[in-house]
């Protein structure tokens, strides 16, 4: 590259201006382009210079105006409160929001291209209000003409008659909310640009204003570029390559749709319509004839630089973090970071400046980010998620008590050990300090259990309510947050960490901006919709690096480089998507209308980053285009098409690469872990033993070690989704709150009553929405309402199953049905089991356990064969029915039969049940016990009988396989204490899948 296009242009301004530029200002898209062309400036001048004014298009506009322009929330907000008013509609800001921004970007498009509001949304059923149409040319016309066949009397919808209801409306919202702003001495971008080039005099700062590097440019910025042209107080700088400039042809010969790409938006080429025709869309404005070069369009050192040869290399990579890292080795790689400011890094998923910053070389020791670091990714901004989290969703018993799932994920968070601390005490008036959870002093049994909430202390300023209503009002939640915030910022001042400062600097001001409109009565939201706000607000925010900006490797997103060139360009993510970067079309206003009306539709934004592409590329020889070609997780794997556009139309040689990473993972194989003296010290210690431990220890030996030796505990699933076990739960609980109903008015239950529930859906549902209430589950989602459905429909299965059993009496369920009993087994205490049998020279130990658990149902029906008293161990399943039935009672404890057979099921129900035949408590007559298993899905025919059958015979006494059972049992549970008998891992992988113990062994 001979000169970059900022330095043509410092040439230029020298040659015509001098070095007194004091009365000159120039006008940038935007301010990263100054510094470049300042620096040019004062090298070429070779003397000292006055320098110019340097603003940007936005700047220029706000110059001439009292309007200030709006916080963006605010302008929703204000919108609201227009719609309302105007169609009469009550609805909240809440469901609102969303429309609020998509509404006050239509408004902003019109108010920028000097759309006439009034027309655009006329009364659609009246066409003959678009007579007067004139003023549009024939390919307009044929547009709307086609959009309006819809419209026709012949033609009616409910959907129709809402969409014209809602449109009828719009241009008053419009007028209304203009009005509202400017009482204020508000408004929107759009508003306060329309305003200025509305204005028939302007009282202007500077004598001249050169306009560098523009593409796109709009109606209002038109108007003031040509206002200032017939003063003689304007000039034009464009930047363009020959290469991608529609030729003469293509304007005489093509629809402005046909040929819009990125030299369209700056085209040189002779015009096709009357040149102060402004109605025209964006594509179809001619800058360069409207707006002559400064610079000689002719000059091919300028503007045909982009088919001078050039080296171009593809790159595939499987991850976006690949070719973050490959950032490194391209640096290194022909010393290119020794070019400094002339190689640039840039972006198209800013998303990835985390990982190309962790790899930079330390060669490279002087680089700029334009960027800045996105706030979403500091500490402060998670744990403001969090806190919000815990004050919303994680608050129980109407604001006395905390979660324990949002509270422990919050205390694991880094800063909570700044926050005031606060005594959180459980049921068990155990007080559990702040402190002590970081500290590790709180036991397993301190806060995981469900009934085990964390009651809030009244310590006003801590982590408690202090003072907050409940439920919380935005604004108390609000400046609650911000003052926990401010704890933090004052506790990390004395580490001396700039970023955290400021970063902490940055979500106080956001949170306080937001109390402050909640204060004023603007902002009345849910605190669901305030959370999403919060996370909007952080995502758009970042914080800027402090540096240099001129000197060393440029790390820039992609709108950065505008009017800047490189020797070597790096261009990462540069997927269908990220480039174009993700352009849609949302709009309440029609396609159609919009290209009819000369507003901006998706084909201009398309055309804008088509331009980015190319004029980044025009005046670089190196460069090195990466891209992601996995199709995981969103990915689409897809090259940008402006990428294609290169292979098929530059004539330039591409060379194609693709990343692989050199070492291969090494597979871990999970290991056995033998048992040492804390291991069967831990053994020693268990006085209980529950079916769900056995059961564990028959599926996986080294997951029983997890679990119940080295109390490592699952993850914790998300209380706001319902997972398997959470719908048994609740499934089980609306089943007991039915029972206990009935029993507490009969003993005995009977048709009647069961019919009493079966024909009030609305008593089913209610029941269903406590049992949901009680295991602390909201059906506030879609995904929870549909569970809901689904639990009433299985109750009523349920229900239709029982009835058919009626008369018959319920002993006990769920707590009130805890059935224990002594299991005595013995052990070689110096040599393993046998093949299960002992060593009889051995020396034995003998073992006394308590086993059992708590059963769902315990019932008392009239055997149909026999016309006799059963009792029968119910146990509820939501899941699915084996796909094969268990032959013996030694298929119960072959773990090969877990996943087809339910084995486990079979275990736990007919321990249960032996415990209950040999109990005086439950079964005082000796009365027969069955166990039962009944899967409600498949629970539909009249016959249907949920008594386990061993080889499909029924069991109707389980004491039948008592000895048989026992032996196997006893069998189980010694080698469980066998000192010979390691914790060894399953060989079935297909169990390791959903095993949350999975990552501890390597899989």
């Amino acid at each position: 590259m001979n000169k970059t296009f900022l330095e043509y242009v410092a040439e230029d301004i020298i040659s015509k201006y001098g070095t007194d530029l004091s009365r000159i200002a120039v006008v940038f898209p935007n301010k990263r382009a100054a510094l470049f062309l300042n620096e040019h400036l004062a090298r070429l001048a070779g003397q000292p210079v006055w320098s110019p004014a340097y603003i940007t298009i936005s700047d220029l506009f706000r110059q001439h105006t009292d309007l200030k322009t709006a916080d963006p929330i605010k302008l929703i907000c204000d919108i609201h409160k227009s719609f309302t008013k105007c169609t009469g509609i009550d609805e909240t800001l809440d469901h609102f929001y969303g429309w609020g921004q998509l509404l006050l970007a239509d408004f902003d498009d019109i108010d920028k291209n000097m759309a006439d509001a009034d027309s655009i949304f006329c009364n659609l059923k009246d066409i003959h209000e678009l007579d007067d149409i004139s003023y549009l040319d024939n390919e307009q016309k044929e547009m709307l003409a086609r959009f309006f066949a819809n419209f026709s009397d012949d033609i009616d919808s409910e959907l129709k008659k809402r969409f014209l209801s809602l449109w009828s409306h719009f241009g008053d919202i419009y007028h209304d909310y203009n009005r509202r702003l400017t009482e204020q001495g508000i408004g929107y971008e759009g508003a306060i640009y329309r305003k200025v080039a509305s204005e028939e005099t302007l009282h202007l700062k500077y004598d001249k204003y050169l306009f560098v590097g523009f593409n796109l440019i709009q109606k209002v910025e038109r108007v003031l570029f040509s206002r200032l042209m017939k003063e003689g107080k304007a000039k034009f700088y464009w930047d363009f390559d020959e290469y991608y400039m529609p030729s003469p042809s293509q304007h005489l010969t093509t629809s402005p749709s046909q040929h819009l790409s990125g030299g369209a938006l700056v085209s040189s080429a002779p015009r096709t319509s009357a040149p102060t025709n402004l109605n025209t869309s964006p594509s179809q404005h001619l800058n360069l004839s409207d707006f002559p070069n400064e610079l000689d369009n002719t000059d091919r050192d300028i503007y045909a630089n982009m088919r001078r040869p050039k080296r171009i290399r593809f790159i595939s990579s499987p991850t976006e973090n690949a070719q973050a890292r490959f950032a490194s080795n391209w640096l290194l790689e022909n010393d290119r970071y020794k070019a400094g400011r002339k190689t640039a890094v840039v972006m198209c998923d800013e998303s990835i400046l985390l990982p190309i910053m962790h790899s930079l070389p330390p060669e490279a020791d002087k680089v700029n980010i334009t960027s800045g670091f996105p706030l979403a990714m500091t500490p402060v901004a998670s744990l403001v998620m969090l806190l919000f989290d815990l004050y919303t969703l994680g608050l129980r018993k109407k604001g006395t008590a905390f979660n324990p799932h949002y509270l422990k994920k919050l205390m694991a968070h880094p800063y909570a050990r700044h926050l005031q601390e606060v005594h959180l005490k459980g049921v068990h008036s155990k007080g559990v300090h702040l402190s002590q959870v970081h500290q590790g002093e709180v036991h397993q049994e301190g806060i995981h259990q469900k009934e085990e909430q964390q009651t809030i202390g009244d310590n006003s300023g801590c982590m408690g309510m202090a003072g907050m209503p409940y439920p919380p009002t935005s604004a108390a939640l609000l400046h609650h947050i911000a003052t926990l915030v401010k704890q933090v910022g004052i506790a990390t001042k004395q580490d001396g960490d700039a970023l955290t400062q400021e970063s902490v600097f940055r979500m106080f001001t956001i949170l306080n901006r937001l109390a402050a409109l909640a204060d004023s009565g603007d902002l009345l939201v849910d605190n669901t919709t305030l959370r999403r706000l919060v996370s909007q607000l952080v995502g758009a925010a970042s914080i800027p690096f402090h540096g240099e900006p001129v000197v060393g490797v440029q790390i820039m997103g992609v709108l950065e480089t505008r009017n800047i060139d490189f020797d070597n360009v790096l261009l990462l993510s540069c997927n269908e998507g990220n480039m174009p970067k993700g352009v849609n079309d949302s709009s309440f206003i029609p396609y159609s209308i919009r290209k009819a009306h000369g507003l901006t539709t998706i084909d201009n934004k398309v055309a804008i980053y088509s331009y980015y592409f190319h004029r980044l590329l025009q005046r670089a020889g190196d460069i090195t285009i990466a891209y992601n070609n996995s199709t995981d997780n969103g990915h689409t794997g897809e090259m940008s098409r402006f990428m294609l556009q290169l292979l098929v139309e530059s004539g330039q040689k591409i060379d194609h690469y693709s990343l692989t990473a050199k070492n291969q993972p090494t597979p871990l194989m999970p290991k056995p872990i033998e048992k040492d003296e804390t291991a069967l010290s831990k053994l020693e210690e268990m006085s209980r033993l529950s079916p769900s431990a056995i059961n564990t220890y028959i599926r996986c030996k080294l997951a029983f070690y997890y679990q119940y030796i080295a109390h490592i505990k699952e993850p914790d699933s998300d209380p706001e989704t319902i997972d398997n076990r959470m719908f048994g739960n609740i499934f089980h609980r609306a089943a007991y709150l039915i029972y206990k109903d009935i029993t507490n008015h009969s003993p005995v239950i009977e048709k009647a009553h069961i019919q009493a529930y079966l024909s009030n859906r609305k008593l089913l549902a209610s029941v269903v929405d406590r049992a949901f209430e009680e295991e602390e589950c909201k059906t506030n989602n879609g995904l929870q309402i549909i569970n809901r459905e689904v639990i009433i429909e299985y109750i009523t299965k349920l229900l239709k199953i029982d009835q058919q059993l009626c008369p018959f009496s319920i002993l006990a369920m769920e707590e009130e049905a805890k059935v224990y009993t002594q299991l005595s087994f013995t052990i070689p205490s110096g040599g393993a089991l046998k093949g299960g049998a002992l060593v009889s020279s051995a020396p034995t130990k003998q073992y006394n356990l308590t086993i059992g658990g708590i059963i769902d149902r315990l019932d008392a029906v009239t055997d149909k064969q026999t016309g006799k008293r059963r009792i029968r161990v119910v146990d509820y399943k939501t899941g699915n029915k084996p796909s094969s039935a268990i032959k013996s009672i030694e298929e119960v404890f072959d773990p090969k039969n877990i996943a087809s057979k339910h084995s486990n099921y079979f275990l736990q129900a007919i321990l249960y049940s032996l415990i209950v035949s040999r109990s005086k408590e439950w079964n005082a007559a000796n009365d027969p016990v069955s166990p039962a298993l009944l899967f409600i899905k498949q629970a539909a025919t009249n016959d249907y009988d949920p008594t386990l059958c061993i080889d499909k015979h029924p069991i109707s006494d389980v004491t039948v396989y008592e000895e048989e059972f026992l032996t196997k049992l006893k069998e189980t549970v010694a080698d469980m204490y066998s000192p010979d008998a390691a914790f060894t891992p399953t060989d079935d992988r297909k169990k390791c899948e959903l095993c949350p113990y999975r990552m501890l062994c390597g899989l």
